[in-house]
């Protein structure tokens, strides 16, 4: 088959670029911005910026970003033709019926490196498992795997209901905060979509109401967990009824909050079967997901965090670790905010996450929209009464010139981690 995709770059479509290809299709692709396209082209996947009449009149199978809108060219092209045009849920929920089992992690926080968590210790039980993540694994360098058929962990995003067009036989919530307002409108409308999804599920396990000692879960009766730290912020996971321990766990992961996806992760392969031993095993060998609070090489500065939160939750959970991590030092945090809409609609929350710590605000990353969909990077800088660089020449001069002396935590979803390395800012 060949398939042309149309805003390939994007972390979840290049994945099943990936896949597609190592399957043994013909792929080809556009986007407007092209991160990324190097991975995909050194796997043989030809990325075009433009339009491409000539490649999409050649596919057999169009498949569109929910980034992308129907004025786009490509899109207008495959409409005139009348070529079967999926959806990026649509397809990952094709490619999934090739699966026996399906794990599926959905929420609006750690579904990533929750998915990653479970991949990795199928990976240790030596099942073979395929894998489609919206992140790139630190230690194998990419975000797909296509392995045996029995087992598909993949992240469910929620974004136009993507994931609905998944029957997980188990489904994961990490959590749910108002977010994707711009499709969802409301809270109410995003945890109705929240519901369908687990009502496709064989079975549940359901973080969205997780609290320190407990976790619930599966449709069918609840099973909880008490959580153990000791001095050095190792834990162990008991069983609350049998006050029987289970594992104690010695994690790479620094962020307090992956304690709970270690959890879920612990939840969803004790439901299949694999022994603590092993789940042990994988918790514990698990490198990360890049850009999750991942310390990176820099000629310039000693400390340099590169890390993907970009809702106010996720982005408090980052300045709590780099406080704890960097005791007594000076931190400087580098916000790049992920569309004009999450901006707005998140407004009071960003003010209050930001209250009191040094920061400098980089140009907005519109993925999808335009200026007048919400608010710019420009005026919550106004807002805030921060720093604001619009290029990143004005970034590195006031980098150089005011903060030498600091740690440098880089936040955000956006393009600006990209530009750092092609410009040897950071390097590999």
């Amino acid at each position: 088959m060949r398939y042309y995709l149309i805003g390939i770059c994007g972390i979840s479509m290049s994945a099943l670029a990936h896949f597609l290809n190592n399957s043994g299709n013909e792929v080809a692709g556009s986007d407007i911005n092209l991160n990324g396209a190097e991975s995909l082209e050194r796997d043989g996947i030809r990325v075009f910026q433009n339009k491409n009449a000539e490649e999409v009149a050649k596919a057999d199978v169009v498949v569109v970003s929910s980034a992308i809108g129907e004025n786009d060219d490509d899109l207008k092209i495959a409409r005139k033709l009348k070529k079967k045009v999926l959806t990026r849920g649509e397809l990952l929920g094709e490619l999934s019926k090739n699966y026996e089992k399906v794990i599926a992690v959905a929420g609006s926080h750690g579904k990533t490196t929750t998915t990653a968590l479970i991949y990795n210790i199928l990976k240790c039980a030596n099942v073979n498992p395929s894998l489609h993540l919206g992140g790139v694994l630190c230690e194998e360098k990419t975000n797909f795997v296509v392995g045996d058929t029995k087992y598909l962990v993949t992240e469910a995003c929620e974004y136009h209901d993507n994931f609905l067009f998944l029957k997980p036989y188990i489904g994961v919530v990490t959590n749910i905060e108002e977010e994707h307002l711009d499709y969802f409108k409301t809270f109410e409308n995003e945890l109705k979509s929240f519901e369908k999804f687990k009502g496709n599920c064989e079975y549940v396990i359901d973080g969205s109401r997780l609290y320190p000692t407990h976790i619930r879960y599966n449709r069918k009766g609840r099973l909880c967990f008490n959580i153990a730290f000791d001095d050095s912020d190792d834990f162990s996971i008991s069983h609350q009824r049998k006050l029987k321990k289970l594992i104690s766990l010695k994690v790479q992961i620094l962020e307090k909050v992956n304690v709970y996806n270690c959890i879920l992760a612990y939840h969803v392969c004790a439901l299949l079967g694999v022994p603590d031993e092993i789940i042990k095993e994988g918790l514990e060998s698990f490198k990360g997901v890049k850009w999750r609070f991942e310390k990176v090489r820099c000629e310039y500065f000693e400390n340099v965090i590169v890390d993907y939160a970009h809702h106010p939750t996720e982005i408090e959970n980052t300045i709590k670790t780099a406080k704890k991590v960097f005791k007594n030092k000076k931190i400087l945090y580098i916000f790049q905010p992920h569309t004009y809409s999450r901006t707005k609609n998140l407004l009071n929350e960003f003010i209050k996450v930001f209250k009191n710590v040094d920061l400098i605000l980089y140009k907005t990353y519109p993925a999808r929209e335009k200026n007048s969909d919400g608010l710019s990077a420009l005026k919550l800088a106004k807002i805030l009464d921060v720093n604001y660089c619009a290029n990143l020449n004005s970034l590195m001069k006031k980098l150089f010139v005011d903060y030498n002396d600091r740690v440098l935590v880089f936040i955000g979803a956006g393009d600006l981690p990209d530009l750092l390395y092609k410009n040897k800012f950071l390097r590999d």
